[in-house]
């Protein structure tokens, strides 16, 4: 039965809209191709080679990975795995233009390998389940970390025939990356070096709209009602309820429709507004209810910890009537965490207490800028001096070492 039975949830929705600013962004109906791509064609478009792979995980979900091989005559026998976020895609490394990490990489030199979780529009192909049954979408982060990541580094390493890879992931990338390291080291262990952008393990003092869904992430019932149970597709009310914060920071109205703005937050200086059109167009891009719901129960718990099935599940999936909890000291690679001040879902304490649990942590870097917030590591304005800069000496640095 639902905890909510008897409450009129529109009730609570029916304001949130009407103190949105009217003023809409002046450069939401600029033309930019890239809206129309799909990802190997902006690779192109911007001028480089492409290749796209189908990679078949254990349980039978089929990925795309979209690759950039290095542009330069210069080119390194180094290859880097990028790995986006939540609801995001292998979209997120381009869409930022000629200024994305993925493009800059390429320039380096670099092979670069962009990733797709099970689950989001380049990876709903399954070898015998629709996506309109409920075990196609029966998976959280954890099964993409500790599933997908494995059969995608074995892929990449035999195309290659290079054994070492560099992990570079946001958000949600870095979830998946500590789910597997920590549980299955051996195999990680091809990934040398693994840079986290808005690193998110912990999540106790979060300052997104998501954590007032955490009470109810047990509720069934109201997870069906407003979520679905198996495609995350939050309904009319539930998204407006989420973007109260917006009407109170006076955020526009279009911003504000994009879940991806409303979960992750919205730096208005540091946006790259020229490219809204095609952050629209792109995001979201998909995922499990599931995986919504398992980063609801870390902001419950305060623990990085498997998915919580309730203690009898427990039982019979871990013989435990807790999840068990994610041992970061296992954790073998040379880390590297990148966090914003401004984060509204990697909050600077939550990232220093995973910091604190990594016995291997090489550097803890505070983007040099106030506003700096959790989507501008990859749509900044700034993120190419700011982030990207310092990654690509990092890499130089470290594979002289």
């Amino acid at each position: 039965m639902s905890i909510l039975k008897g409450f009129d949830v529109s009730l609570v929705f029916i304001i949130c809209l009407n103190g949105f600013s009217k003023s809409s962004l002046t450069n939401i109906d600029i033309y930019n191709p890239d809206k129309y791509l799909d990802v190997p064609q902006m690779i192109a478009r911007h001028g480089y080679l492409s290749e796209t792979h189908v990679v078949v995980t254990k349980d039978g979900y089929l990925l795309k990975l979209h690759r950039i091989p290095a542009k330069t005559n210069n080119k390194k026998e180094e290859t880097i795995f990028l790995q986006h976020g939540l609801l995001g895609s292998s979209a997120d490394w381009l869409i930022n233009g000629n200024n994305s990490l993925g493009f800059l990489l390429a320039d380096q030199g670099y092979d670069v390998w962009l990733g797709n979780a099970r689950g989001n529009l380049y990876s709903k192909g399954h070898i015998n389940l629709s996506t309109e049954s409920e075990k196609f979408w029966n998976f959280s982060w954890h099964e993409m970390g500790t599933k997908d990541l494995p059969a995608v580094f074995s892929y990449i390493n035999t195309v290659t025939q290079r054994k070492n890879i560099t992990y570079i992931g946001h958000s949600m990338g870095t979830t998946m990356f500590f789910a597997l390291s920590s549980t299955s080291p051996n195999l990680a262990e091809n990934v040398t070096l693994m840079v986290a952008l808005a690193p998110v393990a912990y999540m106790t003092h979060i300052k997104s709209p998501i954590k007032y869904l955490a009470p109810f992430a047990n509720d069934i019932e109201w997870v069906a009602r407003y979520f679905g149970l198996n495609q995350f597709l939050p309904n009319d009310k539930i998204m407006k309820f989420l973007a109260y914060d917006c009407e109170l920071l006076k955020i526009e109205k279009q911003v504000c429709e994009n879940i991806i703005f409303i979960i992750s937050g919205f730096d208005k200086k540091e946006l790259n507004q020229d490219i809204l059109p095609v952050i629209f167009a792109k995001e979201p891009a998909g995922t499990s209810t599931k995986t919504v719901i398992h980063y609801a129960q870390e902001i419950n718990n305060g623990c990085f910890q498997q998915y919580d099935y309730g203690s009898k599940k427990n039982l019979i999936y871990y013989g435990t009537k807790t999840p068990p909890q994610y041992n970061l000291t296992n954790i073998k690679q040379n880390i590297f965490l990148m966090y914003g001040q401004n984060d509204w879902l990697a909050n600077y304490i939550d990232v220093r207490n995973l910091a604190a649990n990594l016995k291997n942590l090489r550097s803890l870097y505070k983007i040099p800028m106030e506003g700096f917030n959790h989507i501008d590591f990859l749509f900044g304005k700034d993120a190419e001096k700011l982030v990207y800069k310092p990654i690509l000496r990092l890499i130089e640095k470290s594979s002289k070492m």
